[in-house]
């Protein structure tokens, strides 16, 4: 049976140069991610709260969590999570 992929969230802020680079990172390797941007908007910040680290970029695929633009750990997280991924 085949695995479904997780769903792949990313937290960002307006103005973080990590935030951009994890997202700019995603979209060069064609994965489809949710962009959560914190600035200006309580629930999202709540929302990034709730996992337990309050701090952006913030990658969330399934139960693994990756702080920051850390290449290996992302694709790490990715390709346990998403296999089909080329990365």
């Amino acid at each position: 049976m085949r695995r479904e992929p997780e769903s792949v969230v990313l937290y960002t802020q307006t103005g973080c140069a990590d935030s951009r680079r994890v997202c700019d990172w995603l979209t060069e390797r064609g994965v489809a991610f949710t962009e959560r941007n914190v600035t200006g908007d309580e629930a999202t910040a709540m929302d990034l709260l709730a996992t337990g680290i309050f701090a952006t970029p913030l990658l969330v695929v399934g139960d693994a969590k990756v702080l920051g633009f850390r290449p290996d750990r992302l694709a790490a997280a990715l390709s346990d999570s998403c296999p089909c991924l080329p990365l």
